[in-house]
């Protein structure tokens, strides 16, 4: 039962990440933002060469031989997980996958993830990022979430 909300979950965001990543290449190309709202939220074409906050720049390869082993590891930590049920854990985990899976072929395709949501206010921007990197945050927020309040899990059945 757990398994279908964690490849369904995983799928969403890589199938979502890369539509993204298609469909955007071409309108940004130019390199100019392109405002949604204001500049409060812009898209613009950015390639990190290297992790979340363009930490560690230049290593796309160590980066995605490590997201191979977070995915795997993700999943072997999934499957040992006791319970039968969906819980917020198994979204977190599918959130997390997907978007490991859609940087991970960014990386190994072009050998930079490329990003484009810039958010912020004037010159106070934070870093550019993309559908990926939103589900990989949202994974790690619900998984905190979770740890803080392990009674308060909305999807677990056997309350």
């Amino acid at each position: 039962m757990r398994r279908p909300l964690l490849f369904g979950v995983a799928s969403a965001v890589f199938a979502l990440d890369r539509i993204s990543k298609m469909a955007l290449p071409e309108l940004l190309s130019d390199g100019t933002p392109r405002q949604i709202l204001g500049s409060t939220l812009q898209l613009i074409r950015s390639e990190n060469r290297g992790g979340l906050f363009g930490l560690f720049q230049g290593s796309a390869p160590i980066l995605a031989l490590l997201s191979l082993g977070v995915v795997a590891l993700l999943l072997l930590m999934h499957e040992r997980e006791g319970s039968r049920r969906p819980s917020v854990l198994t979204a977190a985990t599918g959130l997390l996958i997907g978007g490991a899976l859609g940087n991970l072929l960014d990386r190994i395709a072009m050998g930079y993830v490329l990003d484009f949501i810039d958010l912020g206010v004037g010159s106070l921007r934070f870093w550019t990022f993309n559908v990926a990197d939103m589900g990989i945050s949202l994974g790690i927020l619900l998984i905190l979430v979770a740890a803080l309040r392990p009674k308060a899990d909305p999807l677990r059945a056997d309350r």
